[in-house]
């Protein structure tokens, strides 16, 4: 059923209708389509690609490049007959180009451009054009803009899929046919609007494109170096590398240098014009020292997915050298520099930008020297991180992380390598054992700990004194045996309290009773204590008084009467023993 009749009222303003995708045309941009069209009007040709092979395929037919171009001659030899260039445009057969061309030439005879369309690829790029006909979209625009270097190439993507490669440059438009060989001028005008200051070098006949910061001989040569760069050798001949450093700086207007490469051409398929390689070592490896395999094919993977466009450009620095680092199997790596780990002068100058005190650095190089000289446990590693934690990697060498600091490095090895670390510093024997002991069980910063180091000792002197240790006896006589060691050794504030905390059982109480007694510390604690464990430790006591004087006199003794001291401290403990019903 049709629907109402409109109704028109006097000096009611037509309305106009306006295709979904297209734009009213400002004064700007109506002039700018307008001499682009004028441009393809009066030169058409000179918005094709020039064909630099000889047309013709192995089996003697038409390419589909050739067969599009027979098809442009047709309409270009029309391109003033308006009436058949609209029927060309609107065919639902023929060469698709063609097809966008004609619309193209149909549109450049219109007298005045009021709407435009808008297209935009994230690959081929942006621009307003005239939607005329029945071709494609990106088509009428990459035709229409020809100056657009990257969008005129969409036209002929799909003879790119058939195998057919363009190159696109300031000064041409070219296809090469099915051999990808961009002439000279390509390559030096791509380079120029790069984000890079490339400099062109000839080295034995070659040409060889840099950054400032690169010596060409070296690129050619392929030879390590600890600044790295990656290169790119062209198979027509030339070569460019870019340094690490300028890989990894840069601007946010800056567009990826791969990108920008890979899409001077269609199709963006880099690996069919060049090989790239990488080239990076640590600071101090040998230049002349072979890297580990995992290296190479670590880069391997980082080059593949940068030239397959799916990865950052401003990470390709950064993943190289990891890449690398994380190949290393021997020595030790610390940050960016790597040493045999066989000199501790090497090691302590690898520390130099480590975080600590000169003591604490130089108590960390003696800690890594006697890591390196043990080797690793089997194939893993270990990486100490910027927040002090380990974790295993899978070449066989220790890596410390930038960030990492010389306390970070102690506390991971201290308890394996730490009495050569107090070795180094002229701590031996039994001494370096309760050190390093009472480091393990309650750590304090390694600053604190080095500068009350001498405290230390002098407290391990004393504990190493005494023939036996605490913990080593158990029962009553043990407790007595502890309680008398704390006392002599921390002080009785701290027995004190191990002896009035909860006890166990009678024997328990009775032995911290006797302490307290031993050391008249007894006065008001009686309430802690039963009346059956006051009576035990009664008869105890001469002989923990006997244990007590005996520590005193041994604190106090020179090296001249150290071992008859010992002698009637162990007579005593025998006689608490006795007493005490544990012998």
């Amino acid at each position: 059923m049709a629907g109402p009749s409109k109704v028109e009222f006097p000096g009611q303003k037509k309305q106009s209708i306006r295709m979904r995708g297209t734009k009213q045309a400002n004064k700007e941009t109506s002039e700018k389509i307008s001499r682009q069209l004028k441009n393809l009007l009066e030169a058409p040709y000179a918005h094709l690609p020039q064909l630099t092979w000889a047309g013709k395929d192995s089996w003697f037919a038409f390419d589909s490049v050739t067969k599009t171009m027979k098809a442009l001659d047709r309409i270009i030899s029309k391109k003033n007959d308006v009436a058949w260039l609209s029927k060309r445009m609107m065919s639902r057969s023929g060469d698709p180009v063609a097809k966008a061309f004609a619309g193209s030439l149909h549109a450049a005879h219109d007298d005045e451009i009021k709407m435009v369309g808008k297209f935009g690829s994230a690959s081929f790029g942006s621009a307003s054009f005239i939607r005329r006909g029945d071709g494609k979209q990106g088509y009428l625009a990459g035709i229409q803009n020809f100056n657009h270097l990257t969008l005129r190439m969409l036209p002929w993507e799909n003879h790119a899929k058939k195998g057919m490669y363009f190159f696109t440059w300031k000064g041409g438009f070219v296809c090469t046919g099915k051999n990808p060989n961009p002439p000279p001028e390509w390559l030096a005008d791509v380079l120029s609007r790069s984000r890079f200051d490339f400099i062109e070098n000839e080295i034995d006949g070659k040409v060889v494109w840099v950054t400032a910061d690169l010596d060409p001989a070296t690129v050619v040569e392929g030879g390590n170096t600890p600044e790295g760069y990656v290169r790119m050798t062209f198979h027509h001949g030339p070569v460019l590398a870019i340094s690490l450093t300028a890989l990894e700086n840069p601007s946010k207007k800056d567009s990826s240098f791969i990108h920008h490469l890979a899409l001077s051409m269609l199709p963006p398929f880099l690996p069919s014009i060049l090989t790239i390689d990488a080239k990076w070592t640590p600071k101090g490896w040998p230049l002349d020292k072979v890297l580990p395999a995992a290296a190479d094919e670590g880069i391997d993977k980082i080059i593949d997915a940068w030239q397959g466009l799916s990865m950052n450009e401003g990470l390709i620095a950064m993943a190289i050298r990891r890449a690398v680092l994380d190949s290393v199997d021997t020595g030790l790596v610390v940050g960016e520099n790597w040493v045999a780990g066989d000199s501790l002068q090497s090691i302590e100058e690898s520390l130099s930008d480590v975080a600590g005190s000169e003591d604490e650095r130089n108590l960390t190089a003696h800690v890594l020297f006697a890591s390196v000289s043990d080797g690793p446990d089997g194939d893993e590693g270990l990486r100490i991180d910027s927040r002090g934690g380990i974790s295993p990697r899978n070449a066989a060498a220790l890596e410390i992380i930038n960030g990492a600091s010389c306390g970070d490095i102690l506390k991971n090895m201290w308890e394996r390598w730490g009495l050569e670390g107090l070795a180094s510093l002229g701590i031996e024997g039994e001494e370096a054992e309760e050190i390093w002991q009472t480091q393990v069980n309650k750590p304090k910063p390694f600053g604190t700990f080095l500068k009350g180091l001498d405290s230390a000792r002098k407290a391990a002197q004393d504990v190493a004194k005494f023939p036996t240790r605490r913990g080593s006896i158990e029962g009553p006589v043990g407790m007595i045996h502890d309680l008398l060691l704390t006392g002599l050794l921390d002080g009785p504030g701290k027995a004190e309290r191990e002896a009035t905390g909860r006890h166990a059982d009678i024997d328990s109480a009775a032995a911290a009773w006797t302490w307290l007694l031993t050391v008249d510390r007894s006065r008001g604690q009686e309430w802690h204590f039963e009346p059956n464990a006051r009576d035990k430790a009664g008869a105890w006591l001469s002989a923990s008084k006997d244990m007590h004087k005996c520590g005193v006199e041994l604190l106090k003794c020179d090296e001249s009467q150290l071992e008859s001291q010992r002698e009637q401290w162990q007579q005593a403990l025998q006689q608490l023993k006795k007493v005490t019903g544990s012998a």
